[in-house]
């Protein structure tokens, strides 16, 4: 039995006190809601302390090669602290070679 412990793919701080975690999937199918539920459960995990000492503000990123589940688009219309990058928009930034 392999026992698996918390898992956060893309990791960065955006300012002094928030740090962006992200969750990213290759597979064929949109990412769905348990991918975004998993990613939330990992974070407290995730050993950060802004400089000031208080506690992090995090924001997320969820990437997909195959788009989303109508459950996580609809989550991502109504928070603000979450993201959705599907193949297209990585692809996009890459061909531009720019930051976005």
């Amino acid at each position: 039995m392999v026992v698996q412990g918390p898992e956060v793919d893309v990791v960065a701080t955006t300012d002094e006190s928030t740090l962006i975690a992200g969750e990213a999937k290759f597979t064929n199918t949109p990412l769905g809601y348990d991918g975004l539920a998993g990613l939330e459960d990992d974070v407290p995990y995730i050993d950060w302390t802004p400089p000031g000492g208080d506690e992090p503000t995090y924001e997320f990123a969820l990437f997909s090669r195959s788009g989303f589940k109508r459950s996580v688009e609809e989550a991502a219309d109504e928070r603000e602290d979450l993201r959705l990058f599907d193949l297209s928009d990585i692809v996009a930034v890459l061909e531009s070679g720019t930051d976005q």
